[in-house]
């Protein structure tokens, strides 16, 4: 008899799951992009068609040469994006633990915190360019800058909405305060935090573009720029699904560590 994956398996449906959801997030993209340029009155020398950017990255005598290219310059965006990424989650996760034992301190500095948030990263990052200079240290600040609050708002909902009756038992057993977190509200608050940590992909690698764009001049960013400045309109295309399906593919794969992280904190319970 063939062994059979117990339907329990939470990778396996954890894999499942992810190989459905890129195959119809491809799908989604292509039909978006196809129905966008059929109803906007653009010229294909500058929106190109999927079947445009097929050939630039597949069919083309060049395009094992594209592929390098851009394999080349994604390698190093994804490494900008990764500092910003690690950073802001780092910094969320250190200040909602700082909120959670200092209602002082939430009730302080949340709203400057939001506030700032509103300003435009345009505005800001030639200002984190100058202090940190164009290299390593400036991309993971202007990153961390953008994936820090809404992780932080985030992951703080998520340990703040504990059941105040799981709390009250815990505590009457004499728990301290460390002790209901690490026992009560962190394991309610492991959904959010990994859902703060997928919506991180995103900003961390819009992070990494414009750090490209306006400091380093490197990567997809610096790339797709020269790209846009030069009229080569293939190689922007082809850049910007590249990356696309990427960030989508990481997001995934946040999600499939969600899964099983879940399933072991949960388990217990």
């Amino acid at each position: 008899m063939t062994a059979v994956s117990p339907p329990g398996n939470p990778l396996a449906r954890s894999a499942a799951r992810t190989l459905a959801t890129l195959a119809g997030a491809v799908l989604a993209i292509v039909l978006v992009w196809t129905l966008f340029l059929r109803t906007v009155n653009v010229s294909p020398f500058v929106a190109k068609s999927p079947a445009d950017v097929w050939t630039y990255l597949i069919s083309a005598p060049e395009a094992g040469a594209n592929r390098s290219a851009i394999a080349t310059d994604l390698l190093h965006t994804l490494t900008d994006a990764a500092y910003g990424y690690v950073l802001g989650l780092a910094l969320a996760a250190a200040i909602s633990l700082l909120f959670y034992f200092s209602r002082t301190a939430e009730a302080m500095f949340t709203p400057a915190i939001t506030a700032m948030h509103a300003i435009p990263m345009v505005t800001v990052a030639p200002i984190l360019v100058l202090i940190f200079g164009r290299g390593a240290s400036a991309t993971a600040v202007i990153g961390a800058a953008i994936v820090v609050v809404p992780a932080l708002l985030t992951m703080l909902h998520g340990i703040r909405s504990t059941p105040r009756a799981d709390i009250d038992m815990i505590t009457a057993f004499g728990a301290t305060t460390l002790t209901t977190f690490l026992k009560v509200s962190l394991p309610y608050a492991i959904p959010t935090w990994f859902a703060a940590a997928r919506v991180a992909v995103t900003t961390s690698v819009v992070g990494a573009l414009l750090s490209e764009w306006l400091a380093t001049g490197e990567g997809l960013g610096g790339q797709m720029l020269r790209a846009a400045n030069e009229f080569q309109f293939d190689r922007l295309w082809a850049s910007v699904v590249v990356l696309t399906v990427v960030c989508v593919v990481v997001y995934q794969m946040v999600a499939v560590v969600e899964d099983l992280v879940t399933a072991r904190m949960t388990a217990p319970r």
